[in-house]
């Protein structure tokens, strides 16, 4: 038996965590995908900008602001609920309502808009850069082509991550949009059900980009392979040293 549909406290700490971890992550890729494109830029002061000072000012930013939103939580949500899509769950109209349009905005469209705006701007930096001829970019030494290489790599698992994360995220915010739309509309119990099958489906979804998300990085990203295949000679010589 699943405690955290049970147990009051458990539901409410189990919400809260997922709601923030979730939001946070959503908003770290879309920070990434600004961090892409201005690493990408021509322009010096532009480049300047992504460095560990402001990063670590935007993370805890976006931590704090993702504990605020979904602190409500720890009122709204309650365990041992009937007619629900799950026990555990919003436990009036008002914060049913609310959930499903932050989760759906905050957490899924919002930061999958900001991530393919950004998107096509670095694709557009990336492709005045290879506009540039030799005599303007110095790519003469080894050192420079290597980093050009390694940044395309990185900015390719980056898209990659991206487009998974939408594909499997937006399906949930399309039904928490259906939730809310039709939330006082009268339903069978045929229709409740079938709802209930689709919201566990789609929340199944929200989690398949981090099952994926090493696959998906071993198949796109050279530097993520080259990292990966050093990592395990290593450790299989370490092994061999111990026989």
């Amino acid at each position: 038996m699943d405690r955290t549909e049970t147990v009051s406290v458990l539901c409410k700490l189990r919400i809260v965590s997922i709601f923030v971890m979730r939001t946070i992550a959503s908003w770290l890729l879309a920070l990434a995908s600004v961090d892409r494109y201005l690493i990408s830029s021509r322009n010096a002061h532009i480049r300047q900008m992504s460095n560990m000072k402001n990063a670590f000012i935007l993370i805890s930013i976006i931590s704090i602001i993702s504990l605020i939103v979904w602190v409500e939580s720890i009122y709204c949500f309650d365990a041992n609920l009937v007619g629900t899509p799950q026990k555990c769950y919003a436990k009036s109209d008002a914060c049913r309502i609310f959930n499903d349009l932050t989760q759906s905005i905050i957490t899924t469209i919002i930061p999958s808009t900001v991530m393919l705006i950004i998107g096509l701007f670095t694709i557009r930096n990336i492709q005045q850069v290879q506009r540039v001829g030799p005599s303007s970019i110095d790519t003469s030494t080894g050192n420079t082509r290597r980093n050009r290489k390694d940044e395309k790599s990185l900015t390719l698992m980056l898209f990659a991550q991206i487009m998974l994360l939408t594909i499997f995220t937006l399906p949930q915010a399309g039904q928490k949009f259906y939730l809310t739309y039709s939330f006082y509309k009268p339903k069978t119990s045929s229709q409740r059900a079938l709802e209930s099958l689709i919201f566990n489906f789609v929340l199944l979804l929200t989690y398949a980009p981090n099952c994926i998300a090493f696959y998906l990085f071993t198949l796109t990203g050279t530097l993520f392979r080259a990292t990966l295949f050093k990592l395990l000679k290593d450790g299989i010589q370490h092994l061999n040293c111990f026989h």
